[in-house]
């Protein structure tokens, strides 16, 4: 008897396990954005190009990114930023998409249409800190040159205290 009560009791388990019924334990998923600021410009209007050592640093960030598997890469819709990500983009034979800047939903919109993915964002030295302090719970201040990357890891595509690993290139 003590042996069948187990043998039901792990049948019923079983068929609430797979039905639903009970919370089982849920595997991470991770979704990681690499961020950049765009590259060096020629000047401070919406219209500029880049500066060569700006094309320079577009192309070093796609040989940075040569091993990388991409879902996507994202950038604001200035010309600067589609430079600074065209590189990578040919490389990687991905469009290039738009986000509005300054606007948490649409980093929303990109963790969750690539959940568990790895995406590039090109944005400006304004935005970015604002999307790492959102995720990650820190305090960035604006970043002021254009070497920074920064990879950030959002597990379960929340908002939370998410971790983000900085380097320059």
């Amino acid at each position: 008897m003590k042996k069948s009560f187990f043998a039901m009791i792990a049948v019923c388990f079983s068929v609430l396990t797979a039905l639903g019924g009970t919370p089982a334990k849920r595997t991470p998923v991770v979704t990681t954005l690499i961020i950049v600021r765009h590259a060096e410009k020629n000047n401070e209007t919406d219209t500029t190009t880049l500066t060569p050592a700006g094309y320079d640093r577009a192309n070093r960030l796609a040989q940075l990114l040569v091993n990388t598997e991409l879902a996507a890469i994202y950038t604001t819709p200035y010309i600067r930023m589609r430079l600074t990500a065209e590189p990578t983009a040919k490389q990687k034979n991905l469009p290039i998409l738009d986000y509005t800047p300054h606007e948490i939903s649409e980093t929303d919109r990109i963790i969750s249409t690539h959940t568990g993915k790895t995406v590039l964002v090109v944005g400006h030295g304004n935005s970015i800190p604002a999307i790492i302090n959102q995720y990650c719970g820190t305090q960035l201040e604006n970043l002021s040159g254009y070497n920074d990357v920064f990879i950030v890891s959002i597990l379960n595509a929340k908002a939370s205290s998410n971790r983000y690993l900085h380097f320059f290139y």
